[in-house]
């Protein structure tokens, strides 16, 4: 079972946001991630993600298991009724987040290219997007990828096959909660591979160069 949840960040209403709307929108999340925003006013696209990521948490419990993927807009997340849920947490030894809840789902949250990710599931999840912002993939390919993962970077024109492979790698890290490093060099190019057959994976491009890949534990 899986939910994919989007909403676009780097947005005015988002970014600007202050005085009686920031304080609506604060109610509307849970406190940890309130008191979070509260403090990042020299970050306003750190706060941005961290208010998106609360909302998205509060419509996709609401709704889960819902739809396998949706993208919402801003207005859909604010309810103007109801009390937000004031979800706990807690942290593997990597640090990744669960809902202290142990009944409740797991999940995972993202953010790059100015959207935020969020993934629900009966089963350990990780998510991951990327977009592209260098032009030192072929260098990195070859410090971190595995040989046949460097290549496939090296003869990629268009710079997609790089993000695709790394946002692979950052889900698959963000599943076992032991993070990237750990498979950095683990060939993720064949998702069918022996070495990957205890997890199910989704991927999908978002707009015109953001990668989101889930890798879902089996």
């Amino acid at each position: 079972m899986l939910t994919i949840s989007l909403l676009k960040v780097d947005i005015p209403e988002l970014l600007s946001i202050s005085g009686e709307e920031f304080l609506r929108v604060l109610n509307a999340i849970d406190s940890s991630r309130s008191k979070t925003a509260a403090g990042m006013n020299k970050n306003p696209k750190g706060r941005a993600a961290c208010i998106g990521a609360g909302l998205l948490i509060q419509r996709a419990m609401r709704d889960y298991p819902g739809c396998r993927k949706r993208e919402y807009s801003l207005d859909e997340l604010i309810s103007p009724e109801g009390k937000a849920v004031d979800f706990k947490y807690r942290f593997g030894e990597q640090g990744k987040p669960y809902f202290a809840d142990t009944s409740l789902p797991f999940f995972n949250i993202s953010h790059a290219g100015g959207y935020v990710a969020l993934a629900l599931s009966d089963r350990e999840v990780g998510i991951d997007i990327q977009n592209k912002r260098n032009n030192r993939e072929t260098d990195m390919a070859e410090r971190f990828f595995s040989e046949k993962e460097s290549k496939a970077v090296k003869e990629d024109s268009e710079r997609k096959v790089f993000y695709r492979l790394w946002a692979r790698k950052e889900a698959l890290g963000k599943c076992t909660g032991e993070g990237v490093r750990p498979y950095l060099d683990t060939d993720v190019s064949d998702l069918h591979a022996p070495h990957l057959s205890g997890y199910e994976w989704f991927e999908e491009v978002v707009g015109d160069d953001i990668y989101l890949c889930v890798c879902i534990k089996k």
